[in-house]
């Protein structure tokens, strides 16, 4: 067995304590992640993990290889980065995490382009509306909204601006809210990107996709409170009416984010990329 791709599975397993987390991380089976652990503690005469149902707990000699693996890898890594950055020839997988709508607008687009103009780069692109963190899973994170404190690098690229809007078969039958407090009277859907904050009144309808709320509104199904990136063809076409704009929210900043220090050649072209065509 690899004994590289060992001590690499084994880092992670020691980081995270979760077999089935690592195991969807290197596209390997949970049993095949468990071979790999075996297979240095024979190598070494040794136990390195204590598993029980419950956890996982590093032993002495799995803690000191633990540090031993961790100086080992960075140093590979080093060296291969210092190779790329040589020859200028950036090759690897950087992965990508972008919220659903923003990055089915306006990442699937440049995708292409990326790969094109980079041959050696794979790109792993997750859609995930949840809060997560840059770490050993994710190179190169994009979040909408004010960010809490972080160590992160934060790249401002954009603004997100939400409006109100309905169809004109809607406003025709309910008529047209003056202010916030009168959506109290409409059927308002709202979006639930998982934190549970929702910004319309009493929705009838709530999800966390914001084509299916884009979907009912176009349908006459209520008042929706949406990114205007998603809703300005259908606005330009009228199937969608902008309703209540003197109250809409402030704007959202958009950031592109990823760890402080010196970044993979892979990674930082894949980051200087993102920013030119982003903050177009």
């Amino acid at each position: 067995m690899d004994q590289i791709k060992s001590m690499q599975v084994f880092v992670a397993v020691a980081q995270q304590r979760n077999f089935a987390r690592v195991a969807e991380q290197f596209n390997l089976s949970a049993t095949m992640v468990g071979k790999h652990i075996r297979s240095l503690e024979q190598r070494l005469g040794t136990p390195l993990i204590t598993r029980t149902t419950r956890r996982q707990t590093l032993t002495e000699a799995g803690r000191y290889y633990l540090a031993e693996c961790s100086q080992i890898l960075e140093k590979m890594q080093q060296a291969e980065d210092e190779i790329q950055r040589i020859t200028r020839h950036p090759r690897g997988l950087v992965r990508i995490n972008v919220p659903v709508s923003y990055g089915n607008l306006v990442l699937a687009p440049i995708m292409a382009e990326l790969i094109r103009c980079h041959p050696e780069i794979d790109i792993d692109l997750q859609l995930d509306n949840a809060r997560i963190s840059v770490d050993e899973q994710v190179d190169v994170l994009i979040r909408i909204g004010e960010l809490a404190e972080t160590t992160l690098v934060a790249r401002r690229i954009g603004d997100y601006p939400l409006c109100y809007c309905a169809s004109p078969g809607y406003l025709e039958q309910h008529g047209t809210p003056e202010t916030p407090k009168a959506l109290k009277q409409h059927y308002c859907l709202g979006f639930d990107g998982g934190s549970g904050q929702r910004l319309l009144p009493r929705p009838r309808l709530t999800t966390n996709s914001g084509n299916v709320l884009m979907q009912a509104a176009l349908d006459n199904g209520g008042i929706i409170l949406q990114p205007r990136l998603l809703l300005q063809s259908h606005l330009e076409q009228g199937a969608l009416v902008e309703i209540l704009s003197a109250y809409a929210p402030a704007p959202m900043p958009i950031n592109l984010l990823y760890q402080a220090g010196q970044q993979p050649l892979k990674n930082r072209t894949v980051i200087e990329f993102l920013l030119t065509k982003l903050r177009r």
